[in-house]
């Protein structure tokens, strides 16, 4: 077994998830144009792929626990390349929404196996630095997407993203195919697919905390994701080309705070790292807020703060995943299907809710609201979370 030739191929496919999800975000007022339809429709279409991504955990976890994790995988990503066709080849909206829905069938299994295979091939000491990785790649994948995306939609047609899509799907197949055998734990005892797991998940203190933390930050990643484009063209009014780029900062922090996070742990147990970094995420949101009801928010402060912002991510969450799958032996992978179920919750709300709140109230509502949600969710983390590997842990 070659750890690390696994770790990129699950990682890789992970990848895709996010990817999927915003690499056509530039494009989304000449998707709305072209298929004549409104902000709250094109929306629809993050919002549900980000839906099923969540229902498919109460599937894919079990299946994966019972029956092997390759098993679990391999058809998914075959699965995912058929939707994205399906999208590539659209003429009508409601085709194009069904083929985002067979896309998040697909890829649901890639994003919850990758955790998993962690956690059954490392070691509890060595999980931290192999999420790290794994959470690496996976966060260039929302913010590298808008900027191929918008590449493609200046000097081809939006559509062709999908080709993109679909190959990635079918090249992650075949690498996984080759390189991934069953990790499943052979001493794990096989239970029916049943609500047992998920009532042990949700049961448990620890992990109720993260999976809240989970749905809050997701929530707050896509509003940004979602308005960000929004923001630009009210503030700067940015061509469509350049507001990818503003994904950048997002990246380098998420790359950097995994580095920072890394080292954190030498120093902080893992538990008071996701607490701060999560009342700093909030602050920070806070902030935005404040500079944008004041009119104080220029370009060097947003790219700032879009910079926190990644780095007190990409800390968190690594460590996020890793206190997980600590948490649980037998039900590794529905603990992890839990959690995709609700921070892929968050991903499909912010996108509607924030949609709602903007025709209300206007933008800066978006903010306001996403930092209290953020700040109630690290609250909770401070008063619940523990680590069983941690000497410090509540009781």
């Amino acid at each position: 077994m070659n750890k690390k030739k696994i770790l990129f191929g699950v990682s890789a496919a992970a990848f895709l998830g996010p990817f999927t999800q915003t690499v056509y975000t530039p494009s989304l007022p000449e998707l709305g144009s072209v298929f004549q339809v409104n902000t709250v429709m094109v929306n629809l279409t993050i919002s549900l792929f980000t839906a099923i991504l969540a229902a498919s955990s109460f599937v894919v976890g079990p299946m994966a626990d019972r029956w092997g994790r390759r098993r679990t995988l391999l058809p998914g990503l075959l699965v995912f390349a058929a939707g994205s066709l399906i999208c590539l080849f659209s003429a009508s909206y409601w085709l194009f929404l069904g083929g985002r829905a067979v896309q998040a069938i697909g890829i649901s299994t890639a994003l919850l196996m990758a955790p998993t295979v962690i956690g059954d091939i490392y070691a509890p000491q060595e999980r931290a630095r192999a999420m790290g990785w794994y959470q690496t790649v996976t966060f260039l994948g929302p913010v590298a997407g808008p900027v191929l995306g918008g590449l493609i939609a200046a000097y081809l047609h939006w559509q062709w993203a999908f080709a993109l899509l679909a190959l990635g799907g079918l090249a992650a197949w075949a690498y996984n195919r080759r390189e991934l055998p069953e990790t499943l734990p052979a001493d794990l005892v096989s239970r029916r697919i049943g609500l047992a797991g998920f009532r042990a998940v949700m049961t448990n203190r620890s992990a109720l905390a993260i999976i809240i933390l989970g749905f809050s930050q997701y929530y707050g990643y896509y509003v940004f994701l979602v308005f960000l484009p929004t923001l630009l063209m009210s503030l700067f009014a940015l061509p469509t080309s350049s507001e990818g780029f503003f994904f950048l900062p997002l990246t380098a922090g998420i790359l950097l705070g995994i580095s920072i996070g890394g080292r954190w742990q030498r120093r902080w147990t893992r538990t008071r790292i996701v607490g701060v970094s999560s009342f700093g995420i909030a602050l920070n949101v806070l902030l935005l807020w404040s500079l944008l009801t004041a009119s104080l928010l220029d370009m060097p402060l947003l790219v700032l703060i879009l910079l926190v912002y990644g780095v007190l991510l990409g800390c968190s969450l690594p460590v996020q995943s890793t206190i997980l799958v600590n948490l649980f032996t037998q039900e590794k992978a529905t603990a992890v299907g839990v959690y995709n179920l609700f921070r892929y919750s968050g991903s499909a709300v912010g996108p509607l809710a924030g949609g709602f709140i903007v025709m209300a109230w206007g933008v800066d509502a978006v903010f306001l609201s996403l930092a209290l949600v953020l700040l109630i969710s690290a609250w909770i983390v401070h008063r619940q979370l523990s680590d069983p590997f941690e000497a410090d842990r509540h009781p």
